[in-house]
This record gives C-alpha cells, structure tokens and sequence, in this order.
C-alpha cells in the first residue's frame, strides 16, 4: 500500500479504488550449513511475506465527478463579445486546423511504428520530417 500511494498521487486517482489486501506468510525450515540436516543441527526459519488483493471495487461518486470536471474543454481568445459569439467561437475550435490530424491521415498511408524519442531537437526534427511527408 505504500509503495501505490505515490503512484495514484502522481496520477491524482485517489479514492477511484477501494482495494482489500491479505498478507500470506510461507514457513519452511531450512538446515544451516552445507549437507543434509540432522536433529542437533541448527535450523534457519525463511519466511517470505506475500501480498494479494483479495477485493477490490470501483469508487463511482469519485470517478464521476472527475469525468464531469474534466468533460470539458477551455476555450480562450482574445476577441471581444461583440465581435464573436461563444457558438461562433466553439464553432472555430472545432474546425481548426491540428497538426495532429494531418499525422493521422499520413498514419492511415503508410505505416509507422510508434517511435520514442527525448531531446528536444530529434522531437522537432521528427516533427518537421513527419510535416514534410504529408505535403509531399
């Protein structure tokens, strides 16, 4: 239980689970020393601890009401009220233009594996070369 409770802090789902763990505990006797054992020799008692979840069930109230926090969607601009609508505006977001897009429609082309990469300089140059695919 400790070691998940970085983990669902990290990734804020606290409280989504509710989680029953049982500890099993396996006794075995093993004879110090090299040989087979004897009665008057020592013995050494190993006992490796394992945990199991036994339950485990869904919080719904919880994961509601993260699904209706994170349901929507932040819209910013800097037009006036005057000049643009909410409906105009909700209408222009949706038919942007997103890079994103134009990589699914080459995806659907040719097929590419998933590819991971770090530096920020081999993320733009694979952005500019996956950009040149699509207009070529």
């Amino acid at each position: 239980m400790e070691a998940l409770d970085p983990v669902r802090n990290d990734h804020r789902v606290d409280g989504w689970l509710s989680v029953a763990w049982a500890k099993q505990v396996e006794r075995t006797t093993h004879s110090v020393g090299r040989g087979r054992g004897s009665a008057s020799r020592q013995q050494r008692v190993i006992k490796p601890i394992r945990s199991h979840r036994t339950h485990s069930a869904r919080r719904g109230e919880h994961i509601a009401e993260f699904t209706r926090r994170c349901g929507w969607k932040a819209l910013v601009t800097n037009a006036v009220h005057t000049r643009r609508s909410v409906q105009d505006a909700v209408l222009c977001s949706r038919n942007a233009y997103r890079v994103a897009r134009v990589f699914n429609r080459l995806k659907s082309r040719v097929p590419i594996a998933p590819l991971c990469v770090k530096l920020n300089d081999h993320i733009e140059g694979l952005t500019s070369l996956l950009t040149l695919g699509v207009r070529g």
